[in-house]
């Protein structure tokens, strides 16, 4: 079994750094964590190589070479291939340009099942999974919560999508691309003492546009289909936060806040 995970590090939201003049979020420049839906992906299908040792797992991420440090460290949890897809051609490519590009790497690979998150921290759309099924022409779901790997050997994997209202179950034909939701239960392996410092080096891949051959034109900002027009950042005034007894004063002064707000008639 041959299972490829989608992993994306993005910006912490405590370190936020946004280019107001482009339209797009610094990613050089911040803190960068490991996106929680993908992790769950990615923890899943560790948990399913520890039951099963022939599997192997690689990642695939697109983002700068700053994040080398978590590739680094994922490889020593268990991944047998970090892939990076890096160049400064590609900085503000929406999720189209995105989906192109790793799609384009993923139509080379061996896989049986390609894992991603969702959702994105820095984005939320839910599109990446879907559009890079689209390009290669395979099945996909989304908002998976579980997955049952009885009939793996049949070809086929069932899942749990969470259907908001239902929980909803379906088979699936492999090759196929499953996108989780963040679950804070499934958690990464632990890092033994052992493996902190080896050298993993010669099982990271590092890839830029030399190798995936794309014209400028189709890639980043000029390749986007999508692009931010404008962004409005509010500002919000602190508060003059007061305290008031339950007694006929408080009462009194509630009600005249209320009053002079118009959200009472005298």
């Amino acid at each position: 079994m041959r299972i490829l995970c989608l992993v994306k590090p993005v910006p912490d939201a405590e370190s936020f750094d946004y280019d107001y003049e482009r339209n797009v979020l610094r990613r050089d420049r911040v803190r960068m964590i490991l996106n929680p839906d993908d992790t769950t992906a990615l923890a899943r299908a560790l948990r399913f190589k520890e039951e099963d040792p022939t599997t192997y797992v690689e990642t695939v991420s697109m983002a700068p070479k700053g994040v080398m440090a978590h590739l680094e460290d994922l490889v020593r949890r268990g991944v047998d291939r970090a892939t990076l897809i890096s160049d400064t051609c590609y900085l503000g490519s929406d999720t189209y340009v995105t989906s192109k590009v790793l799609a384009t790497y993923l139509a080379g690979a061996s896989f049986d099942i390609l894992f991603c998150g969702t959702h994105t921290m820095d984005g939320g759309t839910g599109h990446v999974g879907h559009q890079i099924a689209e390009f290669l022409d395979l099945p996909s779901l989304s908002d998976i919560s579980d997955i049952d790997w009885t009939k793996v050997d049949q070809g086929e994997v069932e899942v749990a999508v969470d259907g908001e209202d239902s929980i909803l179950r379906y088979s699936i034909a492999l090759p196929g691309v499953l996108g989780f939701l963040y679950n804070p239960k499934i958690k990464l392996p632990y890092l033994s003492y052992e493996a902190m410092n080896e050298d993993c080096t010669d099982r990271i891949l590092v890839l830029s546009n030399e190798d995936l051959n794309f014209d400028t034109n189709e890639v980043g900002l000029k390749g986007s289909l999508t692009w931010v027009e404008s962004l409005e950042v509010r500002t919000y005034a602190k508060k003059d936060t007061q305290f008031v007894g339950t007694n006929a004063e408080g009462i009194g002064r509630v009600y005249q806040f209320l009053l002079n707000h118009g959200l009472v008639e005298e």
